[in-house]
């Protein structure tokens, strides 16, 4: 049986993808706003990308923001995610500093941390029990702007962040042709069979488009939507995802 956990419309992991929407703004105050915006929505996660924020290196500050974040999203969960310059994220991080900065995020209330698996597998793993211990889930990540690695290598990936320990297992792509979407789809269902945790996958770009709503198919758990601002290329905007995932769904019934 899946590994599942209770979000505010529903269990993550069964049913309709969830969706997630990220917050990419830079000053405290832009991100506030959005916040309040988001927590009006219908939506389950609210991912803060902290890379973006200007203060992110200013421990206080961030940690200050981030209860600001959670007090406007009521019953929402916050993912807290910093996405560093190696897997398309806005800056670069030292690797302790990276560290450091999520176990502080889990301390402060986030309810999951986003972890990258590769940046240091032995590291991730004692971090990852680290942020367990602070009572937050942990959602491990691997992203490749460059290309879509073949599909049992993409099985791999994803089963690996289970045997660290990771609550959720996540892999974003980026497809060249239209067999690379196939793949990335091929890869997920394969995975999601395997895995005892969710899983969540996207093939980035317009022409993995199709990966980010076809989640009740593929066994994707989470899907990301934009409400402005986009963090990765291809993200739908939330109120026109909403709407294809309810069709979907009566369509499935």
């Amino acid at each position: 049986m899946k590994k599942s956990f209770q979000t505010e419309t529903g269990i993550f992991g069964e049913g309709t993808p969830k969706i997630c929407v990220p917050i990419v703004e830079k000053s405290r105050e832009g991100i506030w706003r959005k916040a309040e915006e988001i927590g009006k929505l219908s939506v389950d996660i609210v991912e803060w990308r902290a890379d973006f924020y200007e203060d992110v290196f200013r421990m206080k500050e961030v940690l200050t923001t981030l209860r600001g974040i959670k007090e406007r999203l009521g019953q929402k969960l916050l993912l807290f995610t910093f996405r560093t310059d190696h897997e398309g994220g806005n800056q670069a991080i030292d690797k302790d500093v990276y560290y450091h900065l999520n176990r502080e995020a889990a301390l402060g209330g986030a309810n999951l941390v986003d972890m990258e698996v590769y940046l240091d597998e032995a590291r991730t793993a004692e971090e990852i029990h680290k942020i367990h211990d602070a009572g937050c889930r942990v959602i491990a990540s691997n992203h490749d702007f460059e290309k879509t690695p073949p599909t049992q290598e993409m099985v791999h990936r994803l089963k690996r962040m289970e045997e660290l320990g990771a609550d959720v297992a996540k892999l974003a792509v980026m497809p060249k042709n239209r067999q690379d979407v196939l793949n990335l789809l091929q890869a997920t269902v394969t995975a999601d069979e395997a895995l005892s945790v969710p899983v969540v996958t996207m093939s980035m770009g317009s022409m993995g488009v199709i990966s980010r709503v076809c989640g009740s198919l593929t066994g994707s758990a989470m899907t990301f939507a934009a409400l402005g601002e986009a963090s990765a290329p291809g993200q739908i905007p939330v109120e026109q995802m909403a709407e294809l995932l309810t069709h979907i769904s009566c369509i499935q019934k």
